[in-house]
């Protein structure tokens, strides 16, 4: 090899030495520096330990656990730039809510109990307006009953569609001709339900005496009685436009009288568009059917898209658990004494625009005694009037005239010392 290349290679080899030797230096220098800014930059007396996340202390098993004076840095510390620390307050753990009232869990010995809703409150009885059931069940009932004729053509349309019917017929349509083999069939040959629509269509509970009250809840059971030729037992009263069902007075009578609460509904069939019949079918509806063509029209169309979803149309005893109505033989059903209302001293309660209750006609007829409403004007339905009326009572008493009867405005309204309107 010539000397000329050797030479060459040497002093390369030479140079690398020297720029090796020269980063070496630069780095031991750097790590100096670091070292003495680490220095400076920790709290004299303190050394810096890693938490052990692994434990509940500060244990390292490489290192002896921490002085008192040692310094423990976690994970919500920051090391500012002048050495010192910040230690950030952590969120604050959220509040956990209450865990709520688990939902009443099926018991197979009451196995409807969840089905059927429940009262408002003490002394009411229930309004069933629709059944809490995921079973594809509803109900049909059909008002008033006007007559024997247009009655079986629901009938009819119903058993071609194998489906059940619930009956209120009013006491006055109850009697008309023909209605006695109607009411038969329907109990007797296939299964339908009768119950309790009033005696009288219009009748208004809440504006009557209690002896009123009473008789129109009585004759119409006993008018069928009568042509089914036994003591009938219902089970629910449906009121006229369904007002007064808050009514604590016929609520009352009703538990006196063995009836299971009121009947109302989830959709009036009367007022139902028949191209969006179907679109309101869900398991436990109730359908209010008045007898009607419209009616009968509309109802046909409800079972037919009824039958097409698989919903099976059972009575109101069925949808709810309830047993069939009885039916106990009696020689003479006409001769049996109407049941005056007992226990009927209703306690004070509060009450509010809106409410149709004998309750509110007592007290118009108070405020009509004092002077504050005109006469004629007790018709047990609290209206704007009635609320003007007993604002100008409470102001008259120098307390807030809220128009509202609470307790405390009741009892100084009939109190014998109530200031008149004049006072």
């Amino acid at each position: 090899m010539p000397r000329r290349s050797i030479h060459r290679r040497r002093r390369a080899q030479g140079g690398c030495l020297s720029f090796m030797i020269g980063v070496l230096a630069v780095a031991a220098l750097a790590l100096v520096v670091a070292i003495v800014v680490t220095n400076r930059l920790k709290p004299e007396g303190s050394r810096i330990v890693k938490p052990d996340v692994a434990t509940d202390g500060y244990v390292d098993a490489n290192n002896p656990p921490a002085e008192d004076n040692d310094m423990v840095l976690t994970a919500g510390d920051v090391v500012q730039g002048d050495g010192s620390i910040q230690v950030l307050t952590p969120s604050p753990t959220p509040t956990l809510e209450p865990t709520p009232t688990p939902e009443p869990t099926f018991n197979p010995d009451q196995p409807f109990a969840l089905v059927r809703p429940e009262p408002t409150g003490e002394g009411y009885l229930p309004v069933f307006t629709k059944a809490n059931t995921d079973k594809k069940q509803i109900a049909i009932t059909l008002d008033e009953c006007s007559g024997a004729t247009i009655t079986m053509k629901f009938i009819r349309a119903a058993l071609d569609r194998h489906a059940k019917l619930t009956l209120f017929p009013t006491g006055e349509n109850v009697m008309k001709n023909g209605m006695d083999e109607v009411l038969k069939t329907c109990y007797f040959s296939i299964g339908f339900e009768i119950e309790n629509r009033c005696y009288s269509t219009l009748a208004r509970l809440y504006s009557l005496n209690d002896t009123l009250m009473a008789s129109e809840i009585w004759k119409q059971m006993i008018s069928v009685s009568f042509v089914l030729g036994g003591k009938y037992q219902p089970h629910f009263l449906r009121l006229y436009g369904r007002d007064g069902e808050n009514d604590l007075r016929t609520h009352t009578y009703l538990m006196q009288e063995g009836y299971l609460g009121f009947a109302g509904w989830t959709y009036n069939g009367s007022l139902m568009e028949e191209g969006r019949i179907g679109n309101n079918l869900a398991p436990g509806n109730i359908y209010y059917f008045k007898t009607t063509d419209e009616d009968l029209r509309r109802m046909n169309v409800l079972m037919e898209e009824a039958a097409e979803q698989g919903f099976e149309m059972v009575t109101l005893n069925e949808l709810f658990g309830y047993e069939k109505n009885t039916c106990q033989s009696s020689s003479n059903v006409l001769a049996e004494t109407m049941p005056e209302l007992q226990n009927h001293d209703i306690p004070y309660y509060f009450m509010k625009a809106g409410d149709c209750t004998w309750a509110t006609n007592l007290m118009q007829r108070r405020l009509i005694q004092l002077g504050y409403l005109p006469e004629g004007c007790a018709d047990g339905v609290y209206g704007s009037s009635t609320a003007a009326a007993l604002s100008a009572f409470q102001a008259k008493l120098g307390i807030a005239a809220t128009g509202a009867a609470d307790v405390d405005t009741q009892q100084r309204l009939f109190a014998e010392d109530a200031p008149t309107v004049d006072d």
